[in-house]
């Protein structure tokens, strides 16, 4: 870079052009995020769809009658576990909710007191 390019600059002007790089490049990665996480999830649903159908072909094959009592008690126990489950994902859920709204309510803190600060520092220039 050549003094003359220089000459108009501050140094908030290049720090500035680097920051917004950054902030730019980050999110750049949204996307890829997003989508990874669909095809993940896509994948695995196949990936459950096939494991049950591994699972009735081999209780067809190996179980010519299930027991009714044994059958009840397992989807006691399989309830009661998705209970407990899905109550552990809803409290994460709510928790990484809160996370992100606090992150949002700090940063929308940082910038009212910097708009007071920047509208102060004009005042008194």
């Amino acid at each position: 870079m050549d003094e003359t390019s220089l000459e108009s600059k501050t140094f908030a002007d290049i720090f500035e052009k680097s920051i917004k790089q950054f902030i730019n490049n980050r999110e750049s990665f949204l996307p890829l995020v997003i989508k990874n996480f669909s095809d993940g999830n896509r994948e695995y649903n196949n990936y459950i769809e096939q494991l049950f159908h591994v699972m009735r072909k081999f209780e067809e094959t190996f179980f010519e009658k299930s027991d009714k009592s044994l059958l009840k008690i397992f989807e006691d126990y399989t309830n009661e576990f998705s209970k407990l489950y899905l109550m552990h994902v809803d409290a994460s859920r709510k928790n990484f909710e809160k996370y992100l709204e606090t992150r949002l309510l700090i940063m929308s803190s940082w910038n009212e007191h910097m708009k007071k600060f920047t509208d102060n520092s004009q005042n008194k220039l």
